[in-house]
């Protein structure tokens, strides 16, 4: 099984894990000169006026967000399913999961970001502010700088199980698999439904964002305690555990997606 995840803007400071450059884990043997290029234009655009808007960057968080990203190689570092601090990751609460399921979750869980293109829930992430609709000079937007090179990496961090899919839409156009791949066939991309004031059913951001989060934990519970999670019936069962009301799957060429409702 892997759960693909958003980053968030919002970050846990600090960390105690070494800085990115010199790293050697897998990934970022895979991403290397990718990732380079990348720190390369951000480093360009760091001395230019218009960094924050490019990084669009809210005034009221710009120098901090700024000084982050010029010390982002070499500052110190945190797992990534820790340094993200979002209502997605309120939702997950990697560190109140069980031992297994951390366990589970630092190669199960593969974040997307603008930065860094994917990380594994356990991989080093710094503190930064790169989002996927970033313009960096030379190489435009970051996420599709990332979707033109995250095609040839993704199949080796897939594993041979459902690939469940919580990204937002941003996120969620850095990759996509081919229509009727291998891959295609065992992705599962799931919504969560809420009933709004007017009594339809739609996506509302908080409490999506949340319900993702804690489906995730869910999962990686479920799996670690030897309920592995093998298609879409099972993480529906997963959603009913946790109090959801129902959900429909509807089939494409580019694989599932699950229509939950909170």
């Amino acid at each position: 099984m892997r759960i693909l995840l958003p980053p968030s803007e919002a970050k846990r400071p600090g960390g105690r894990g070494r800085p990115l450059a010199g790293r050697t884990d897998p990934v970022s043997q895979r991403l290397g000169a990718d990732r380079a290029e990348l720190f390369g234009a951000l480093v360009k655009l760091l001395d230019q006026p218009e960094a924050a808007a490019a990084l669009l960057l809210p005034a009221s968080t710009a120098e901090a967000a700024l000084a982050a990203n010029a010390r982002a190689l070499s500052s110190p570092t945190l797992p990534a399913m820790r340094r993200y601090a979002g209502v997605v990751y309120e939702g997950l609460r990697a560190d109140q999961l069980s031992p297994a399921a951390q366990h589970s979750a630092r190669t199960s869980l593969l974040v997307f970001s603008g930065l860094l293109g994917v990380s594994r829930g356990g991989d080093p992430v710094p503190d930064y502010r790169v989002p996927a609709k970033a313009s960096l000079p030379g190489l435009g937007i970051a996420g599709t700088y990332w979707r033109r090179r995250l095609g040839a990496v993704l199949p080796a961090l897939l594993d041979r199980g459902p690939i469940i899919d919580l990204r937002s839409a941003d996120y969620a156009a850095m990759w996509q698999p081919a229509a009727g791949s291998a891959e295609a066939a065992r992705l599962i991309g799931v919504r969560i439904l809420s009933r709004t004031p007017a009594g339809r059913l739609a996506v509302v951001s908080y409490p999506s964002k949340l319900a993702k989060g804690r489906l995730a934990a869910a999962l990686l519970e479920r799996s670690a305690g030897g309920r592995p999670v093998q298609d879409a019936a099972d993480v529906l069962a997963a959603w009913t555990e946790l109090g959801g009301r129902d959900g429909t799957a509807t089939d494409g060429a580019r694989g599932a997606v699950l229509d939950l409702i909170e």
